[in-house]
């Protein structure tokens, strides 16, 4: 639906001038068409016919990547099989839909969450960083995004609307924010200050309904000097803790949150819960990565990094690569080190994760709401363990980085149904007003995917956008780059003797601001690149010219750069035609259909082989004919 098969692309690309231009017209009406009953079918018909409005709860991780979801690990050969996150894999993905192209326009925390909160692109929210005064929190409320958001429209409409965990970068960072305000919109406010600033797992403070925790309530976070924390959980918390001391670990601590606060939400009143873990992120203490609930530690020990060389791992050959990654050697022994404990701990981190999303289906299902309530799951950005290069940030148009899980349960939806239809973190908001029969206040850019909850295999050609607009001044602030081959990439806590007061060049983890200040790598790439999605392909522009083009399909690693092959010319004009034509663009025209795509010249002239291949045929068959028409006038008895 919404675009015409590849095959009749083809059977047009011969036609005369005049013919062809008028295939092409009503190939676009025909298009816009399919779009726009796609979009009033989900407006008249509900998804589920349940008289009463659905709840939601959106369930966003902080850095985590789609291959850490469906991560798996075997200690020993013929051990039993851990899965990092099997109940998120049984409950959501096995009970409703997986978007399996479902990507972030802009692979950087706050503008990817804000973007999930308005539907918008960064370009349209004016949230254009994670560093205020421009971005961040400060940035979000100083540009009105706060006042039109998912929040404010549900809130409006009659919903109980719940925040919890992180929410912006600089929440309480001063001197823009001290934490003590709750945005407007929201009903139940619980979210940690300084998330990106300290990201403790034990020590943070947390907003509980505009009053701040005392210190020490929610555990010790140690000292820059030891790089450790200063108490963590005693055995067996949550659930059954040995000691009397409470347990306190954050991802603990906002699991029971959100339990509770479904349980205080008024039987009749819907509620929108947005859970925001500050995990999988690292946290700048021993060792690197983040903190696992104590109960998980050593679980993933010795796992895999999710890529081998084969797959763009320190990637060999990088000269079709955009210059920054090309003056980038390759990772020493000790970086690979650090990021294969980082991702290890990432698993580990997980795991409560995953117990959370155990808990939250169980909370649900014992008050009742849970056949009519919507789980949405997904990650506000991925992450790079050494992908082309990269080390220990996101902030690039990569599939590791922007590539992301989703996944949604909830009423009228298929278990176990899966989709390849292209969906980014600016369809979420306009998704849950759809199903929630609300209308925004503010035009969004993103649309509504219910067509594609009803059926999946429905498709269209609506782009996505990549865009960004940092440069990198700092690694936490905005994502670290690329190794310059030193060091163990300067992470402190990482296994290794990293001084943090002396971090390495090229990258660094330890906060802003903080003993350990990050700074910029010397490799850092153009300020402002930009890019599209559509189809199987990838197209990205850097401002100084050079450009990337990938075929997703054929190569999802993205180790070759077909831009500058002569055979996929006519893709490269023709996305670059459209990444011009969208890269403003505002509301509707963001979710307008482009034409098909070209042919590339290769299927062109194998086309244009096989037309002239059947005239010929058809000549034959007309001479064949014609002989056999002389050769009955020529009878005896024929033609008189």
């Amino acid at each position: 639906m919404g675009s015409l098969s590849h095959s009749r692309a083809r059977s047009r690309a011969l036609l005369p001038p005049a013919a062809a231009l008028l295939a092409l017209l009503c190939a676009l009406a025909l298009s816009v068409a399919s779009a726009g009953a796609l979009e009033s079918e989900a407006e008249e018909l509900p998804l589920d016919p349940n008289p009463e409005p659905p709840s939601f709860v959106v369930i966003q991780t902080d850095d985590q990547t789609l291959d850490e979801l469906y991560a798996t690990f075997r200690a020993y050969p013929g051990a039993p099989e851990l899965r990092a996150m099997p109940n998120t894999l049984d409950l959501l993905a096995k009970r409703g839909e997986t978007f399996n192209r479902y990507y972030v326009s802009y692979p950087l925390c706050c503008p990817s969450r804000v973007s999930l909160m308005t539907g918008r692109y960064a370009h349209n929210t004016g949230v254009k960083g994670n560093v205020q005064p421009n971005g961040g929190y400060y940035g979000f409320s100083f540009r009105g995004a706060d006042d039109h958001n998912i929040a404010t429209w549900l809130q409006g409409a009659g919903y109980r609307t719940i925040h919890i965990g992180k929410f912006l970068n600089g929440y309480g960072d001063e001197p823009f924010s001290n934490g003590s305000e709750v945005p407007p919109g929201w009903s139940a406010w619980h979210s940690v200050l300084k998330a990106d600033t300290n990201h403790y797992y034990y020590g943070y403070t947390l907003n509980n309904d505009g009053t701040l925790s005392e210190p020490g309530q929610y555990g010790d976070s140690g000292s820059w000097e030891t790089r450790e924390y200063g108490e963590r959980d005693p055995f067996g918390c949550p659930f059954a803790p040995a000691e009397t001391r409470p347990c306190v670990y954050a991802t603990d601590i906002f699991n029971w949150q959100a339990r509770e606060e479904m349980r205080a939400t008024s039987e009749d009143q819907p509620f929108y819960l947005q859970l925001d873990y500050t995990s999988p992120h690292g946290d700048f203490r021993r060792p690197a990565g983040p903190e696992p609930a104590l109960r998980h530690y050593g679980w993933f020990k010795g796992a895999r990094l999710p890529h081998n060389r084969l797959e763009g791992f320190d990637e060999g050959n990088v000269e079709d690569k955009p210059s920054f990654i090309r003056e980038a050697e390759h990772l020493t022994p000790s970086i690979k080190h650090t990021y294969k404990v980082y991702y290890d701990k990432q698993l580990e981190a997980l795991r409560s994760i995953d117990d959370g999303v155990k808990e939250i289906v169980g909370t649900l299902a014992e008050t009742g709401r849970l056949q009519n309530t919507y789980i949405l799951f997904t990650s506000d950005n991925g992450f790079f363990f050494g992908e082309h290069r990269l080390i220990g940030g996101k902030f690039l148009a990569y599939e590791p980085a922007t590539h992301m899980p989703f996944l949604i349960r909830g009423p009228g939806i298929k278990p176990g149904t899966e989709t390849g239809e292209l969906a980014a973190n600016i369809d979420i908001a306009p998704t849950i007003l759809d199903l929630a029969g609300v209308e925004p206040d503010k035009s969004v850019d993103g649309r509504s995917i219910v067509p594609f909850l009803r059926d999946p295999e429905a498709r269209t050609r609506r782009p996505l956008l990549f865009e960004s607009f940092v440069q990198t001044n700092d690694v936490e602030a905005n994502g670290a780059i690329a190794s310059t081959g030193e060091g163990d990439g300067g992470v402190p806590g990482g296994d290794g003797s990293t001084d943090p007061k002396e971090p390495e060049a090229g990258i660094s983890s330890a906060p802003h601001g903080g003993p350990g200040r990050a700074h910029a790598s010397l490799l850092a790439p153009p300020l402002n690149y930009e890019g599209i999605r559509l189809g199987p392909y990838k197209y990205i522009a850097w401002p100084n010219g050079e450009k990337e083009l990938y075929d997703i399909n054929r190569d999802p690693n993205e180790l070759n750069n077909i831009v500058k092959d002569p055979n996929f010319y006519p893709i490269r004009n023709f996305l670059h035609r459209q990444l011009r034509r969208f890269e403003n663009c505002v509301g509707r025209e963001c979710r307008e259909a482009t034409p098909p795509l070209p042919l590339t010249r290769v299927e062109f002239e194998r086309l244009r082989a096989k037309r002239q291949q059947e005239i010929l045929e058809r000549e034959r068959e007309r001479e064949k004919e014609r002989r056999e028409r002389e050769r009955e006038h020529k009878k005896p008895g024929k033609g008189r």
